[in-house]
């Protein structure tokens, strides 16, 4: 997506107030966006001018939305998407923001977590959740049952989402945590150790983080036994590698 309008789109939507039934009914256009891409098309008819694009909106979802919402799309239709798709991922990530910011997100994101790293130390979990072994109904049985009321029914909604799309469960589970610490105002990044680093370990990580790029850095710890000590961050396209496991690798290239 467009970097200029992925902003414009999340400063209009954070005007906006937050709530669970505007997050409910985005989520819900985008699951018609995604099953109908004509629609998609439709609304984002480069030869509209924002208006028409506006008023074909407010024609074809004012009677199934509700005026906030509508009002919304509206001003999302004005920035010109390259495509319907490209309209459909911009609304999606809406949807995910005002959810996240109509709750605790910072919870959200520890519970996030907390999944990703549970389907990565069990195999036979991960692969049902992306759909290989089971159907998406099963799927659907298999959150309930793994979350239930035990954490922010925002939690279990957007990992009931990523399970229910299959495939890239725990990309689409990181990319919820992203959002999560943008709209605290933060950058989240992935600390790969070999066994659970002490909290105060953590935290001086943190503030060094924090010294270099500017802003508070949110973590999420991920433990890789493999890596055998030291640590590896993750931010964004940087990566910072202090892993045991990469210094003797790197030994062994210049002695080979």
């Amino acid at each position: 997506m467009n970097g200029t309008r992925i902003e414009r789109l999340d400063e209009a939507a954070d005007k906006l107030v937050a709530t669970s039934s505007l997050s409910t009914e985005l989520f819900a256009l985008v699951d018609e966006l995604n099953a109908q891409p004509d629609l998609g098309r439709a609304l984002t008819d480069p030869a509209l001018e924002a208006d028409g694009r506006g008023k074909l909106a407010g024609a074809l979802l004012g009677k199934r939305l509700s005026g906030p919402t509508v009002d919304f799309v509206v001003q999302a239709l004005a920035l010109d998407w390259a495509s319907g798709r490209e309209f459909t991922s911009g609304l999606a990530r809406q949807a995910i923001r005002i959810a996240l910011r109509s709750t605790d997100a910072d919870q959200v994101r520890t519970e996030l977590n907390v999944v990703r790293e549970t389907l990565a130390t069990h195999d036979e979990l991960r692969v049902a959740m992306a759909g290989h072994t089971a159907g998406e109904e099963a799927r659907a049985k298999l959150v309930d049952q793994l979350l239930g009321d035990k954490v922010d029914p925002v939690t279990a909604m957007l990992v009931g989402r990523a399970v229910r799309d299959g495939e890239h469960v725990q990309d689409a589970l990181w990319s919820c945590m992203e959002l999560a610490s943008q709209v605290l105002g933060r950058i989240l990044a992935r600390v790969t150790v070999a066994r659970p680093l002490p909290a105060y370990q953590m935290a001086e990580l943190g503030e060094q983080l924090r010294r270099l790029y500017g802003q508070p850095v949110d973590m999420a710890e991920h433990v890789d036994p493999s890596v055998l000590g030291g640590v590896r961050v993750e931010l964004g396209d940087d990566v910072i590698d202090g892993t045991v496991a990469t210094k003797l690798s790197e030994a062994q290239r210049e002695l080979a």
